[in-house]
């Protein structure tokens, strides 16, 4: 045991180690309550899902700079799961690996070890994404769970007219970006003309239902 301890924390193994802690020591602190569970969370500002009816307006040179990248990361589903998961789930194959390789070359150097880490790194992270899968289908579910959720009552403009048997659009503010909605107005009677705002009151299938807000 005290030989598996010191190859642990050996220096060829020091960097695999200290990620693997890093998450190990995160989930200790917040199942003590001392931060959140998506203290470290942040989101990828992609369309990830071809069937949800809310797209985000990605308007801007920077962002489009970016675009390519946002997709790589997405590709291995970070941003689509919070990102302590998606990395504990990327630091366990990333040290065990580290240590089985350490041990068939008999290597004993830091600097050897940066070597043989970035192949590790990316066979963790193909590794990562079939494993990380079921995790996606959960947050998905719960995210477009929370963001109809608080979508409801908020104003929007419109900017496709529609009718009872038409589907408009609006757009909405949301959180710094624009966000379209498909929406109907919550009774015949009602037509919703371009510019106007409205109030978004209830979810029903592929759409939204809308009275003018005054």
């Amino acid at each position: 045991m005290t030989e598996f301890f010191n190859h642990v924390f050996s220096p060829q193994n020091l960097l695999a180690t200290f990620i693997l802690c890093f998450c190990l020591v995160y989930w200790l602190i917040v199942i003590v309550g001392a931060i959140d569970f998506d203290f470290f969370d942040f989101d990828l500002d992609v369309d990830v899902d071809a069937d949800v009816d809310i797209d985000v307006d990605a308007s801007g040179a920077g962002e489009s700079s970016v675009a390519w990248l946002n997709k790589v990361l997405v590709f291995f589903n970070l941003g689509r799961v919070p990102f302590m998961v998606w990395l504990t789930i990327v630091a366990i194959p990333l040290w065990v690996g580290s240590l089985i390789v350490s041990f068939l070359v008999h290597n004993y150097s830091f600097l050897i070890s940066l070597l043989y880490f970035i192949p590790l790194a990316i066979g963790s992270l193909i590794l990562a994404k079939p494993l990380t899968w079921p995790f996606v289908k959960m947050f998905d579910v719960l995210d477009k769970t929370n963001k109809k959720k608080e979508l409801i009552g908020r104003v929007g403009r419109v900017v496709i007219a529609g009718t009872g048997k038409k589907r408009g659009q609006i757009e909405i503010s949301y959180d710094g970006s624009v966000i379209t909605l498909y929406v109907k107005p919550a009774t015949e009677d009602i037509i919703l003309q371009k510019n106007m705002e409205v109030l978004v009151i209830e979810k029903v299938d592929d759409h939204y239902l809308v009275e003018p807000y005054i």
